[in-house]
C-alpha cells in the first residue's frame, strides 16, 4: 500500500512560536490566508503548529495552556488542517519536545540543571529545557498526545522537534539514572581519556534513544494511523553535547531534519539522510531566510533557495521550506510566491525523483558516536567525513555517505574512506576489517580507533607531536610535517621539503604494512621561544622513524593510513593528494570534466542512469559550457534527453571503447537521464 508521503517532495512549514503574553499576538491569524499562501507555493504537504517551544498549545488542553488565539470560538487552526485535507494536501503536525516553557514554569523540577544546578533560562536563554529522564515529565507528554489524539484525528503524521541535549543534565533524574544504570556519580569534568566520562557520553546516547521510542509507542497507541518522524537535524548540526545518534532516526517512519549549513554540507546531509532513512523519500528542512530564521525579514536570493531545492532533488529527497509567521499572525505573501517560483523548477524532475539508486565509487563512513575531538580543534570524524564529500564532490568521484546501520552493505564500495575514528568502545567500526579482508580498500585518518590500527598494522599509539601552542598570540605555522619516502607521490611535498602542519598528529609504533611517510619535526618545542631555528616560522628539522603515511595488505585488501586529516583541509595541495589517493583505488564508470564547484549526483536502474549536475557556487553571470561526460557502458543508449523539457542531447557511442560521450552547457542544474 502506497504511503502518504511517497512522490510528496514539496513540503512546509510556518513556525509559531509565539507568546501569548499580548493580546495582538496571531490576534491576525487567518486560516484562509494560511491555505491560500501553501497554493501560492506550490506545497504538497504543509507541517502545522500544533504546540511550540513555549509550550502553548494551539488547541484547548487540560495539561497545560492554550494560546488565546486559539481558546474561543471555531478553532482556526483545525479549520486550516481541514481545508488543507479537503484540498487533497497531506498534513503533518508538529509538536516541541524537550523544549517547553509551559511545563517548566508549571513544574521547575522537570527542567534540565547543570552541575551548579542551573536551568538553561537561569543562563540567559529564552527556552525552558525538560529532562526526558524525568518520570514526571514522560507522563505529561502522554498527556499532551492524548489531547492530540482527540483534537486531530485528521492528521497523516507527527513531527516531534528538538530530541537532543542542549547542555550536560546533572538534574536530580540523570544522577539517579546514570548511578542506577552505571553505577557512577557523573564526572566533574569533560574528559576524553576518563572511561566514566565516555561511559556518560554513552549513556545521554542511550537515554535519548529510550525517550523517542517512548513517545513513538505512545503516539502509535493514541494515534494509530499517522506516520511518526522526529527531528534528525543535531546529528550533523551538533556534536557529542546533543548526543543524536542513528538510534534516534530508527524511530521515525522517515529521516528528515532542518539544517543551514552551507551547499557542500547539504549534500553530506542529503547523502546520509538518503542512506539512513528507512523509507523514501528523506526530508530535507531548510528555512527561506539568508542564513537562519533569527533573522526572519530577509530572504535568501532566489537563486540559492532554487539551487537547495535541486540539490535535494539531485538525491531525491524531499524539500521542506521554512518560514516563521509575524507576532500578530501575518505570513508575507512574496515569500510564498518566491518559494512557488523555486518549487516550479523542480517540478519537471518529479517523476524521475523515484528512479533508481544513488550510485557510487567510492563511500564515507560517518560514526554519529563518535563526535568529538580529544583536543577540541573541530577535527574528527563528522566533520572530516563532511571535507572528504566536500574533496569527493569536486572531483566528480560518485559518493555515498554510510552510517553504523548500514555497515552490511560495505562490498558495494571500492574504496570507504573512514576519517578521524575516535576509541568509543563501539563494534560498528569492526565490521570494516571484513570488508578489507574480502578485498576492499580502506582509508583510515588521524588518531584512529586503536583496534583497527593493531589489526591492521599491528600497531599501537606512543605519543603525540607538538600541537597548537599553549600561548594564544604565538602563531608559527607548521609544528609537525609528514616526509614522503623517494618513491612515494605526495605531491609537490618530498623528503626535504615535507606537507607541513599545525596540529597534533598521532605517534605510532607499526610492526606491519609498507612506510610511505615519516613525521618530520622542527627544531625544537615551538613553545619553548627562547629555542629556535627561523624566528618567524618552524621550518623541518629533525627526521624520525615514526610513521606517518602506512600501507598494508590484508586478506584481499588493502589499508591505507595517514596520521593527518588531510580531507579536512581545504587547501588545493592538501586536497589534491587526498584525490589522487582515492582515484588510485577506484576505475571511474562515470567520466566528468567540469569545474570543482559543479557536483555529479548519479542514480542508477537496470534501464536508466540519471546524471544531475549542480552548481554549488553558482554566479548568475556566468554559466559553465562545454561540460563533457563520458560514461562506461557496454549497452548502447536508446534515448539521452534533459528532463526539463525532455529534449534529446545529442550522443556519440563507441562500441569498441563501449563508452558513450555527451556535452552539456549548465546555468545551475540540470538533470539528463540516459535509456537503455
Amino acid at each position: 500500500m502506497k504511503k502518504w508521503y511517497e512522490g510528496i517532495f514539496r513540503r512546509q512549514l510556518t513556525d509559531m512560536h509565539i507568546n501569548d503574553t499580548d493580546a495582538a499576538f496571531l490576534s491576525k491569524f487567518d486560516a484562509d490566508e494560511y491555505f491560500n499562501c501553501l497554493v501560492r507555493a506550490k506545497i504538497q504537504s504543509p507541517m502545522i503548529y500544533l504546540q511550540s517551544h513555549t509550550g502553548i498549545c494551539n488547541y484547548k488542553t487540560e495539561s497545560a495552556r492554550t494560546h488565546h488565539r486559539f481558546a474561543l470560538g471555531e478553532n482556526e487552526l483545525k479549520r486550516l488542517i481541514k481545508m488543507c485535507k479537503d484540498n487533497g494536501m497531506r498534513v503533518v503536525g508538529y509538536y516541541s519536545l524537550i523544549f517547553n516553557n509551559v511545563a517548566t514554569e508549571m513544574h521547575p523540577e522537570w527542567e534540565m540543571r547543570n552541575a551548579e544546578g542551573k536551568s538553561w533560562r537561569d543562563m540567559g536563554q529564552r527556552y525552558g529545557l525538560c529532562c526526558p529522564n524525568n518520570k514526571e515529565y514522560r507522563e505529561f507528554v502522554k498527556l499532551q498526545i492524548d489531547e492530540l489524539a482527540r483534537e486531530f484525528d485528521n492528521l497523516d503524521g507527527l513531527f516531534y522537534d528538538m530530541p537532543y541535549w542542549e547542555m550536560i543534565c546533572a538534574c536530580p533524574a540523570c544522577r539517579e539514572r546514570f548511578k542506577r544504570e552505571r553505577g557512577y556519580e557523573i564526572p566533574e569534568k569533560i574528559d576524553w581519556h576518563n572511561p566514566i566520562w565516555k561511559s556518560f557520553v554513552r549513556a545521554r546516547q542511550d537515554w535519548m534513544v529510550d525517550f523517542v521510542q517512548f513517545v513513538r509507542e505512545y503516539t502509535e497507541k493514541a494515534l494509530p494511523r499517522v506516520t511518526i518522524e522526529f527531528n534528525y537535524a543535531a546529528v550533523i548540526g551538533c556534536d557529542w553535547l546533543g548526543g543524536s545518534t542513528e538510534g534516534i532516526n530508527a524511530e521515525s517512519e522517515f529521516t528528515g531534519g532542518d539544517l543551514y549549513g552551507d551547499l557542500f554540507s547539504h549534500s553530506f546531509a542529503c547523502k546520509y539522510y538518503y542512506s539512513v532513512t528507512k523509507n523514501q523519500p528523506f526530508e530535507y528542512m531548510t528555512c527561506r531566510c539568508d542564513r537562519t530564521l533569527r533573522e526572519h525579514t530577509v530572504s535568501k536570493p532566489q537563486s540559492s533557495l532554487e539551487r537547495e531545492i535541486l540539490l535535494t532533488a539531485a538525491h531525491h529527497g524531499a524539500s521542506l521550506i521554512i518560514d516563521a509567521i509575524d507576532p500578530i499572525g501575518t505570513l508575507d505573501r512574496r515569500v510564498y510566491d518566491r518559494t512557488g517560483a523555486a518549487f516550479s523548477r523542480q517540478l519537471p524532475y518529479e517523476e524521475y525523483m523515484s528512479v533508481g539508486n544513488l550510485y557510487a565509487e567510492a563511500a564515507v563512513y560517518f560514526d554519529s558516536r563518535t563526535m568529538f575531538s580529544e583536543k577540541n580543534d573541530g577535527k574528527y570524524n563528522k566533520t572530516c567525513a563532511i571535507g572528504a564529500v566536500r574533496n569527493l564532490a569536486e572531483a566528480h568521484i560518485p559518493t555515498a555517505v554510510i552510517s553504523n546501520t548500514r555497515l552490511d552493505e560495505l562490498e558495494k564500495y571500492k574504496i570507504i574512506i573512514a576519517p578521524s575514528l575516535r576509541d568509543f568502545e563501539n563494534d560498528e567500526p569492526l565490521k570494516l576489517i571484513d570488508y578489507v579482508k574480502d578485498g576492499g580498500t580502506l582509508y583510515l585518518s588521524g588518531a584512529s580507533d586503536s583496534r583497527l590500527l593493531k589489526e591492521f598494522f599491528d600497531a599501537r599509539v606512543v605519543g603525540e607531536t607538538y600541537g597548537d601552542s599553549n600561548f594564544q598570540r604565538v602563531q608559527l605555522g607548521a609544528r609537525v610535517y609528514i616526509s614522503p619516502s623517494e618513491d612515494y607521490n605526495l605531491g609537490e611535498f618530498t623528503e626535504d621539503y615535507p606537507l607541513p602542519l599545525t596540529y597534533y598528529i598521532p605517534l605510532i609504533e607499526a610492526n606491519r604494512g609498507k612506510v610511505r611517510a615519516r613525521v618530520t619535526l622542527p627544531y625544537a618545542n615551538p613553545d619553548q621561544n627562547t629555542s629556535f631555528a627561523s624566528i618567524h616560522s618552524c621550518p623541518p628539522w629533525k627526521k624520525t622513524d615514526y610513521p606517518a603515511i602506512i600501507e598494508a595488505e590484508y586478506g584481499k585488501g588493502k589499508v591505507i593510513w595517514i596520521a593527518a586529516e588531510i580531507e579536512y583541509d581545504e587547501r588545493e595541495a592538501f586536497k589534491s593528494i587526498f584525490k589522487s589517493i582515492v582515484e588510485e583505488h577506484i576505475e571511474k564508470k562515470y567520466e566528468i570534466k567540469a569545474g570543482t564547484s559543479i557536483e555529479a549526483v548519479i542514480f542508477e536502474s537496470d534501464t536508466t542512469s540519471l546524471i544531475s549536475l549542480c552548481d554549488l557556487k553558482y554566479d548568475p553571470t556566468k554559466r559553465s559550457d562545454g561540460i563533457k561526460i563520458t560514461v562506461k557502458t557496454d549497452r548502447a543508449p536508446t534515448s539521452l534527453i534533459d528532463c526539463k523539457d525532455k529534449t534529446e542531447i545529442p550522443y556519440l557511442y563507441d562500441d569498441i571503447s563501449a563508452s558513450l560521450s555527451f556535452t552539456l552547457d549548465l546555468s545551475d542544474f540540470a538533470m539528463i537521464r540516459i535509456s537503455y
